[in-house]
């Protein structure tokens, strides 16, 4: 059975940029400990910065053709799985360029 387009394409940055994605990958691990966010944030960000330009870049080619077509309507929905997919292996990468800040009460 044929892969689904949005997974191929996750698939294949993967493979293409995999040394930056699996060290994202350990980083997002470590990002959920609440106690170790503060030791990563910089490098987590730095990180994420590069991973999410070649996500974006990723949903740019899964849509550009879409976007142009009669159903231009579905590239949202298609955008939408593509990051569902992205986000079962990058749990936090919303909170890439996110600034946190502590508010004292």
């Amino acid at each position: 059975m044929a892969k689904v387009k949005f997974k191929k394409i996750f698939e294949d940055l993967w493979e293409e940029n995999e040394e930056i994605f699996k060290e994202f990958f350990l980083l997002n691990s470590d990002y959920a400990q609440a106690g170790k966010r503060r030791e990563i944030e910089n490098e987590f960000q730095e990180v994420g910065k590069q991973v999410k330009e070649i996500l974006q870049k990723g949903e740019d080619e899964l849509c550009r053709q879409m976007e142009k077509s009669q159903h231009r309507f579905y590239s949202s929905k298609l955008a939408d799985k593509y990051w569902d997919e992205v986000r079962k292996y990058f749990k936090y990468i919303d909170l890439v360029g996110v600034i946190v800040r502590n508010v004292k009460k």
